[in-house]
């Protein structure tokens, strides 16, 4: 599991008890004015702006945050490459069929199996790159599509401001009502501004680390079946492995 993710969702949950315990958050916070319009609105606001594919590849993202990276660390696929080098350097590539299905989150296994598809190293490794770089492509619009909700919510929270503003001036002339109203319409922009700094933000910020590293493990992997390809001694291509670290 990821813990610095389970870690954070777990300190906002006492930051909001303790706020609750002190008093400082109460039933006040909580009205439908706020959630309708920040949330609600920034969801048929992002329904609008992103394609169903890209919104429910989103959350299938922000949902494996709470997932261990299956790509794992740099340090972990070096080894598995030089062994695998070394296998290849004795038995030829035939010995790509037998690479871990799982390792560096299953994308050795297609590395490898392009590479025996195709007895072209350099060939393999522009069709590796390609699919790398396309990857990475869509992975940055999955990250957009956050940081547009986090640049939404607040603005949302800003709209419903001010229509709680014109129902504050509706019941100017009566001072009991002047005081809840202004109060509903001061936490709408307190929604819009928690949800884009607790939640878009930091998750945006996640997976933008998530695909850094995701990137550097499937760049090796790329080196690493192109050195066994062309011949490159288990030594010298774990150097050269190293360096991505």
């Amino acid at each position: 599991m990821d813990f610095s993710t389970i870690g954070g969702v777990i300190g906002a949950v006492v930051l909001l008890a303790l706020g609750i315990a002190t008093g400082e958050v109460n039933e006040v916070f909580l009205n439908a004015h706020g959630i309708v319009i920040v949330f609600g609105g920034t969801l048929v606001a992002m329904l609008i702006n992103t394609p169903l594919s890209y919104f429910s590849a989103t959350l299938r993202a922000t949902l494996d945050l709470f997932r261990p990276d299956p790509y794992g660390a740099p340090e972990k696929i070096i080894p598995n490459l030089v062994r695998l080098a070394e296998q290849v350097q004795g038995q030829g590539l035939a010995a790509l069929r037998g690479v871990d299905a799982k390792a560096a989150g299953g994308f050795l296994q297609e590395a490898a199996t392009t590479a025996l598809e195709y007895n072209n190293p350099d060939f393999v490794k522009k069709v590796l790159e390609n699919q790398v770089n396309n990857g990475v492509d869509r992975a940055n619009e999955v990250i957009n599509v956050v940081r547009t909700a986090g640049v939404l919510s607040p603005m949302f929270g800003l709209l419903g401001t001010l229509i709680g503003i014109v129902q504050v001036l509706k019941v100017i002339a009566d001072p009991e009502k002047v005081g809840p109203s202004m109060a509903v319409a001061i936490t709408t922009a307190f929604y819009g501004i928690s949800f884009a700094n607790l939640v878009c933000i930091p998750v945006a910020g996640k997976l933008r680390m998530r695909l850094w590293e995701e990137i550097k493990i499937k760049a090796m992997v790329v080196e690493g079946i192109h050195g066994m390809m062309t011949g490159v001694v288990p030594l010298v291509l774990e150097r050269r492995l190293q360096s991505f670290r």
